[in-house]
């Protein structure tokens, strides 16, 4: 290749990823981004163009590598990759991650996930705008292609996006042919890695990469620019469907629940079987939930399709990389997707007279409120320490004798939230308020101590219901309890 072959190649290239990055409406000026660096050409090629670029246009560039610890060079390449930042003078941030081989999505797939969850802490580390990857022309062709033989939907045939907003992904080669980053490498004299296992057919990628696709090519030779224009038709046609799911999702009388959100399950069987999977498919993926295959969905459909009015039912749906765990639940005419937090500790939480406490894996709530919650009257609380408790935040007094404390049931409890009626079982309370049956574990009883009586006293259920001997009058104050469960 002639020098002037050369630079019309880097000069199209760089033009070519200046306009991109031009275009790019959900960066901000100036940018941060952050660039993900295996090592390989594709990524080497890219940070030194990006590298040149951030000083002629307003945004910052960072570079990460992800060692995951599967091939026996993996040492070498970090080594590379920090020596060509520090020689470009690039910031370079480096991380060692597992990759669980009993995960159930292979090893390409789970290798793939650990490197995009560590490239996201990251990002949010730095308050990167996006990360950016490598990904060309051919990948996109790859992907697609092997989105078709494993009998993928319009969303996974779309292929890969130039932005993920999902992910904070950008893509800037994905135009770009695998040729002209190879020839630009030449020419800037670049130094990369080649991974051994890229020759290993036993890999999906690797077969098409290696095997179908140069024979593809051979008779179709504008094989990858066709493919990428149908990846870009599936993309539109997805924005389609998902559109008429947000429609439908609002038409289903969608609430905000404790965890997720719940549908009028009679208005989703109106919509009829294809337009009803195709809001469960994007109501999942709200809440990024791995999708199920085709078989499960149909099933999951089929008995909610068929359950009776009455029927509590509930199905088990899994985040990405099999990563937290939610449930669909039918109850009382409405359909719930709705996460599925810890068990509450089974030791005891003693209030400490402040506004919150951790509890196990749960931030515990206590509110002042006038006329709700349990009586801080009951518990001795005098008034000019609600008021500065109000105003200041300052800490209540601990109580005289006392402890408020919080508990898990252990069943069979009764309260008396009214005073006209007789005490009841908390389960029929429960039933009586419509708690959801999977709600009802994650309420836990609070108990009044006294160091005069070897017993203590159920005094409420949380905030839910209060007894009614420690209920606050209208104008007087009381102690609100709430739970939520801290970030994963």
């Amino acid at each position: 290749m002639t020098n002037n072959a050369a630079s019309v190649v880097s000069a199209k290239l760089e033009k070519s990823i200046a306009s991109f990055l031009a275009a790019q409406k959900n960066l901000t000026s100036p940018s941060h981004l952050l660039l993900a660096l295996s090592g390989g050409v594709d990524s080497i090629v890219l940070l030194h163009r990006l590298a040149k670029l951030s000083a002629e246009l307003p945004f910052t560039l960072s570079a990460m590598h992800i060692h995951h610890g599967l091939s026996p060079h993996a040492d070498d390449w970090l080594s590379l990759c920090e020596r060509v930042c520090r020689e470009i003078g690039v910031a370079f941030y480096a991380e060692k991650v597992h990759v669980d081989s009993r995960s159930g999505l292979g090893v390409e797939a789970t290798a793939r996930e650990a490197r995009y969850e560590a490239l996201e802490q990251q990002r949010q580390k730095l308050a990167a705008h996006a990360i950016v990857t490598a990904h060309h022309l051919q990948d996109q062709s790859e992907t697609l292609l092997l989105q078709l033989v494993r009998g993928a939907g319009v969303k996974g045939l779309s292929a890969m996006s130039e932005w993920d907003a999902d992910r904070h992904l950008l893509r800037p080669l994905l135009q770009v042919k695998k040729a002209d980053i190879l020839q630009l490498a030449h020419e800037l004299q670049c130094q990369w890695v080649e991974d051994e296992s890229n020759t290993d057919t036993s890999y999906d990628r690797n077969f098409m990469r290696q095997t179908a696709m140069p024979v593809l090519r051979e008779r179709y030779p504008q094989l990858d620019s066709a493919l990428s224009r149908c990846a870009y038709h599936m993309a539109e046609a997805q924005i389609l469907l998902d559109t008429l799911a947000n429609q439908d999702i609002s038409a289903c009388d969608v609430r905000e629940e404790w965890l997720g959100q719940s549908v009028d399950i009679q208005r989703l069987r109106l919509l009829g079987d294809v337009r009803a999977k195709n809001m469960l498919r994007y109501w999942f993926q709200q809440f990024d939930l791995r999708m199920p295959n085709t078989e499960q969905l149909q099933d999951y459909w089929q008995q909610l399709s068929t359950v009776k009015p009455h029927r509590y039912l509930h199905l088990p749906l899994h985040g990405q990389a099999g990563r937290g765990l939610a449930y669909l639940h039918h109850y009382q005419q409405r359909l719930y997707c709705v996460g599925k937090p810890s068990a509450l500790p089974k030791t005891q939480l003693v209030w400490q007279g402040g506004k919150s406490q951790i509890w196990g894996d749960w931030q515990v709530h206590f509110k002042v409120s006038k006329g709700r919650g349990i009586a801080l009257a009951r518990l001795g609380v005098n008034p000019a320490a609600i008021t500065l408790h109000r105003r200041y935040g300052q800490v209540l007094p601990k109580f005289e004798n006392l402890e408020l404390m919080l508990l898990p049931r252990s069943g069979g409890e009764t309260l008396q939230p009214d005073a006209k009626r007789p005490r009841r079982e908390l389960k029929v309370i429960f039933q009586m308020l419509a708690i959801p049956p999977w709600q009802r574990a994650f309420y836990p009883v609070v108990h009044v101590s006294s160091s005069e009586s070897d017993t203590p006293t159920l005094v409420s259920l949380t905030s839910l219901a209060v007894d009614a001997a420690w209920q606050p009058g209208r104008n007087a104050y009381g102690l609100e309890i709430t739970l939520q469960p801290l970030p994963t």
